[in-house]
């Protein structure tokens, strides 16, 4: 192992915490870790570590010398990315990181298309709705449905999250059609919840033209939009859910809308989040330019649902 070699271990021994977690990331024994690192202090001879039976420490130099290192992580990567760029055709692994539902519907068949169009390429795609890290995943693109908030990462919008109430034919003949946004919050609603979130309200634009926040009537809560669609489509509940869930159901007349005049304050756009390189890669720009063709501009689900201009003060993404 050459001395940029041991640099780049110095990087992943202090990411990872200590030499037993890099130990296990390499799948290879800590002594092995251990000894390599002793080389490398006895190259630079300079202490990098102040170590004990349980922790290990870096010393001041090993702070710098840590910076550096990841500098010249970070100067491989680059090279690399700048020679994919100039790459024919796509190779090697893209690793995507999608919200459950949107994943399933738009992003998993966006990975079908791409590997049909280049056959070098893997795909690892995991569905997940807990707020993913994009660096420390080790992820190409990451699909989020939020505000973008890490200046260190390009955030691309890909399509408007527009959000529609909605019930099935069955709730409204046992509850009747609510006239003002007072009776809907009383009528039981189905709502999105897990551990770290609830979202038991709504929010609306007022008389006033002010945002306000109506508490909703809770009966059924799950973490999972697909099962919410089901409690409204048996008429058990009605709900406020993201369009591009909704296409099938409204084309098909098992959901319609309520109170389509009521404009709820905008939601957080679908957006397409990746590194902050120089060089974006070749096999990035080529998924969204599969992800694209596969939402498309408007996106199908707003194309495909009936007089969608019409709810919940609609706006396009421009």
């Amino acid at each position: 192992m050459d001395l940029s070699s041991r640099l780049l271990l110095l990087a992943e021994v202090v990411d990872a915490g200590s030499f037993t977690r890099a130990a296990d990331l390499r799948h290879v024994d800590r002594s092995v870790i251990s000894r390599q690192i002793r080389h490398l202090e006895k190259e630079l001879e300079v202490r990098l570590f102040n170590r004990s039976t349980r922790v290990v420490h870096l010393t001041d130099a090993g702070r710098e010398i840590y910076q550096r290192a990841l500098r010249l992580r970070t100067a491989l990567e680059d090279a690399r990315h700048v020679a994919e760029a100039y790459q024919s055709e796509p190779r090697g692994v893209l690793r995507i990181n999608a919200p459950t539902d949107f994943g399933r519907r738009y992003v998993a068949p966006a990975a079908g298309l791409f590997m049909r169009r280049f056959k070098d390429i893997r795909v690892e795609l995991q569905l997940d709705n807990a707020y993913v890290d994009v660096i420390a995943g080790g992820y190409d693109l990451v699909i989020r449905i939020s505000e973008p908030q890490d200046s260190s990462l390009i955030a691309r919008p890909l399509a408007r999250n527009h959000q529609v109430i909605c019930a099935s034919p069955e709730f409204i003949q046992r509850h009747g059609m609510p006239e003002s946004v007072e009776a809907l919050l009383l009528l039981p609603a189905t709502t999105y919840s897990r551990d770290d979130l609830s979202v038991d309200y709504l929010h609306y634009y007022n008389e006033d033209n002010r945002i306000v926040r109506g508490a909703l009537n809770p009966r059924f809560r799950t973490n999972d939009p697909e099962v919410m669609i089901r409690a409204m489509l048996v008429g058990l509940c009605y709900g406020v859910m993201s369009a591009f869930m909704l296409e099938d159901a409204f084309r098909e007349g098992r959901l319609f809308p309520i109170l389509p005049e009521l404009q709820l304050a905008p939601s957080p756009d679908i957006h397409m989040v990746y590194p902050h390189r120089e060089f974006m890669t070749l096999k990035t720009r080529r998924f969204i330019e599969c992800l694209q063709e596969i939402v498309g501009d408007p996106p199908v689900w707003e194309r495909n649902m009936p007089k969608i201009g019409m709810l919940q003060g609609y706006n396009p993404l421009t």
